[in-house]
């Protein structure tokens, strides 16, 4: 661990605690150096642009005093922030390149102004007064976007959500449901629900520094969503509110009323308005009755196969069911010491070779009866394709670290490796065809790293999500990259791949847009914005943006 000072591009830029910074072992660094061929063992290795000047905003800010003087008085001037550091944190998400534009001690979208508002009254009046003055919002969390779905280009305000509206509202035992605040972060809302016997089910990788309303926004996927649903099907209802009013629907099970306009608000990215609160479906906390398990393949295919057997199988549903391929699974087998041991020599023996076998990880929860029906079929299911149990430790260690590998990105950056990660959503139809193409397209770069996993299952298809590492250009580390990325959205496309399962699009992605949804839908998008938002002030460019590539 090392602690940083503060006030620099390194404390904006690192994930999650902004005073830690990631030290790589000596097993992660071997691997990658026999990986990529960068000398990373290396004492006194330059770091990569490591961004450890002072925040500096060369923007001004372009407000009028008067219209400033107005939002002091709606809020106070305590939830109203102006210096250069609290502009450049809230002008960027984790997206890799605007990461390196910090890197580079660059701040390209700052906003004017960052407002934390006390409540919805405030929430309505800020928004009521920037459509009135043609101001740009950008509604934020705690900022984990990796799809550019956070900055003003042409400055505005960052909405806070998480200083002030981040309370539990309601909490409904006998409908088992939970309204909160959108500000509100994972550990909190989840701390509140398991202290009452319950669980949100809605756990991404991001899940420490995210809030409910970002979930929302996004349309996020948790790492247990194949047994409780993205978060699209946990949410019952939510309050937005918008240039042209408050959309608030009420809490069913399911209803026939005609056009459901709740979804609209579901994936926006915050382009239609400002969400505030949400009724949730929560379940009961029984961490005494999960069942883990973890079983090994000779190779992604099998393990494939026996994953679409298991959930077409209508014996039920696993909560965290994910398969690596034969690379994530050997990269985590030599950066864990694992290669070699006498453990790895026994699978050896018996057929599961280095470079082919795939591991499979699997936990249930829920009722005693239910979690043992569930693995006991999974695991007898699996034989059928050359599956073989190997206990629930792994699978254990694996969730116990579930939210820590995301510290690795910075000190593989500041080796000149670009790190970064893409998923899809697909049919089980062209899922092998898919996996292997992009493969092949991210392995074109020399020494490259290429690992892959499905970790959300449906009886129709699932997600692919591919993390790359691979030595950057670094005479032009921001070009090599936008040539990289468009080249493998474009692969992702020609072969049937959706351009996002849980990511959402944010600016990155939203060149390709109207190509993937049609010229009709797209116009359909456009229209609805224009009536909601009719001076284009809500997170503008992002979602609907055409210019972006």
């Amino acid at each position: 661990m090392k602690t940083l000072l503060k006030k620099t591009y390194r404390q904006i830029l690192n994930w999650g605690d902004p005073n830690y910074q990631e030290v790589l072992s000596d097993d992660v660094k071997k691997t990658i150096q026999e990986l990529v061929g960068i000398p990373v063992l290396e004492v006194n290795l330059p770091t990569f642009l490591p961004g450890e000047k002072e925040v500096v905003v060369d923007r001004k800010i372009q407000l009028p005093p008067k219209y400033v003087k107005e939002f002091t008085e709606i809020v106070g001037a305590e939830n109203i922030k102006t210096s250069d550091f609290d502009r450049a944190k809230h002008a960027a998400g984790k997206f890799y390149s605007e990461l390196l534009e910090l890197r580079q001690e660059k701040v390209t979208t700052p906003p004017d102004l960052v407002i934390s508002p006390n409540d919805e009254s405030q929430v309505e009046l800020i928004i009521q007064k920037c459509n009135e003055w043609k101001i740009a919002i950008c509604p934020q969390g705690l900022r984990s976007s990796v799809t550019k779905g956070i900055g003003l280009p042409d400055g505005g305000i960052a909405l806070d959500l998480t200083k002030h509206l981040n309370q539990i509202i309601h909490l409904d035992e006998e409908s088992l449901t939970v309204t909160a605040q959108a500000g509100i972060n994972g550990p909190a809302l989840e701390k509140f629900l398991n202290q009452k016997g319950y669980t949100c089910g809605h756990f991404p990788q991001s899940f420490e520094f995210s809030t409910l309303g970002g979930w929302i926004a996004a349309k996020g996927a948790g790492q247990c969503s194949t047994g409780y649903g993205k978060i699209e099907d946990i949410v019952l209802s939510l309050k937005a509110f918008t240039p042209i009013g408050i959309f608030e629907n009420e809490s069913y099970p399911k209803a026939a009323q005609g056009w459901d306009v709740m979804p609209l608000f579901i994936g926006a990215e915050g382009t239609l308005g400002v969400i505030t609160q949400a009724t949730i479906k929560i379940r009961k906390f029984e961490p005494n009755n999960r069942r883990n398990a973890c079983i090994i393949f000779k190779d992604f295919e099998s393990a494939q196969g026996s994953m679409q057997a298991c959930i077409q199988g209508q014996f039920g549903l696993p909560h965290l069911f994910r398969i690596s391929d034969h690379e994530e699974t050997e990269v985590a087998f030599r950066m864990k010491g694992f290669e070699g041991s006498f453990s790895d020599k026994a699978l050896q023996a018996i057929g599961y070779k280095p470079n082919s076998r795939s591991l499979m990880f699997i936990s249930v929860e829920g009722d005693k009866d239910y979690t043992s029906l569930v693995i006991d079929k999974i695991k007898s299911t699996s034989k059928k394709f050359g599956g073989r149990s190997i206990g629930s430790r792994p699978t254990k260690k694996w969730l116990s670290q579930r939210f820590h590998s995301a510290y690795m990105r910075e000190p593989l950056m500041d080796l000149g490796l670009m790190t970064d990660t893409i998923e899809t959503s697909v049919m089980w139809k062209d899922l092998k065809k898919l996996w292997k193409n992009v493969r092949t397209y991210i392995k074109s770069r020399p020494n490259t790293v290429c690992m892959c996993h499905i970790s959300h299952v449906y009886e129709n298809g699932a997600n692919l999500y591919f993390t790359f590492i691979s030595p950057t250009d670094k005479s032009a580390p921001l070009e090599d990259y936008q040539q990289f990325h468009e080249g493998l959205v474009n692969t992702i496309l020609s072969n049937n791949g959706s351009l996002s399962h849980h990511h959402g699009i944010g600016r990155a992605l939203s060149p390709w847009l109207k190509e993937k949804i049609g010229e009709n839908s797209y116009q359909l998008m456009q229209g609805i914005k224009s009536i909601i938002d009719p001076n284009g002030i809500m997170n503008p460019g992002s979602v609907i943006n055409e210019s972006n590539k």
